[in-house]
């Protein structure tokens, strides 16, 4: 792991106002339609999508090493917004961490993170600005799962590192909820953990998914979370193909603009 980081062990328990019901935390979505998924982080600098890493065998030391070069001098979070909103969008969610572990946001438990080494900077935060100044709705993608961990690919070898890489997951998920002000949808992929999961009714109880969720709703009542963690939650995800939901359940196309090139 990159640093040392130390994870909080409890969820919090104080009831910011009463959830509102599914139909009324659902509503802004159904009336938005059409967003904007962006997938940008450390493998940027690749140039061979956002499985570089895992594809290329890529040794997580030698990886970390990116994130010194990793500037992104010209990244411009407004002009995304503007082309956003110019398209017809109503939304916006960007990877605020994928599976490589590198957080392009400021975390209190990892020091692989964009505020913490080459760029100096929060893209989240300036991302999350932007959206506002644009009338758009911010979504927040987060993969719990990270290549970073040994215990990822080899669980039974590596215990410690896989209960390691669920607590970060789980502390970095409140991170993002409590310190970015009102985020209206939280996306998770990358929940499948290699060899140690046989469905996805293994990925709930092993992220704790039931309960991070209930804390994420504490902190933001009118949030919709998808369904990548092991829960249904509020929204459907087909992948590259549209399917609709049964009625009165939300769904969300997400489409590469590229074929299946690639997300990032």
């Amino acid at each position: 792991l990159y640093g040392a980081p130390r994870y909080p062990h409890s969820f919090p328990t104080r009831r910011s106002s009463v959830l509102p019901v599914y139909r009324e935390r659902m509503r802004w979505f159904h009336e938005a339609r059409f967003g904007m998924f962006i997938h940008w982080g450390l493998y940027a600098l690749l140039g061979r999508g956002e499985w570089a890493m895992f594809t290329d065998r890529v040794p997580a030391a030698e990886y970390r090493r990116l994130a010194r070069r990793f500037v992104a001098r010209r990244f411009d979070a407004t002009a995304w917004a503007r082309v956003a909103r110019d398209a017809g969008m109503r939304y916006m969610v960007l990877t605020a961490r994928h599976h490589d572990g590198f957080c392009l946001y400021d975390s209190a438990v990892s020091d692989f993170t964009a505020p913490k080494t080459g760029a100096r900077r929060d893209f989240v935060a300036e991302y999350v600005e932007a959206c506002r100044a644009a009338g758009l709705h911010v979504g927040i993608y987060y993969s719990p799962l990270s290549w970073q961990f040994a215990g990822n690919f080899e669980p039974e070898r590596h215990p410690d590192s896989l209960a390691e890489m669920r607590d970060l997951a789980r502390a970095q998920v409140l991170e993002l909820v409590r310190n970015y002000g009102k985020i209206d949808l939280l996306w998770y992929d990358g929940g499948y953990v290699y060899n140690a999961m046989k469905s996805r009714d293994d990925m709930a109880p092993f992220w704790g998914a039931r309960e991070l969720n209930a804390a994420v709703r504490r902190i933001q009542p009118h949030i919709v979370i998808n369904n990548r963690l092991g829960t249904d939650e509020d929204i459907d995800t087909p992948e590259q193909h549209v399917k609709a939901s049964a009625a009165g359940r939300g769904w969300e196309t997400c489409m590469t603009m590229a074929g299946a090139a690639g997300w990032g």
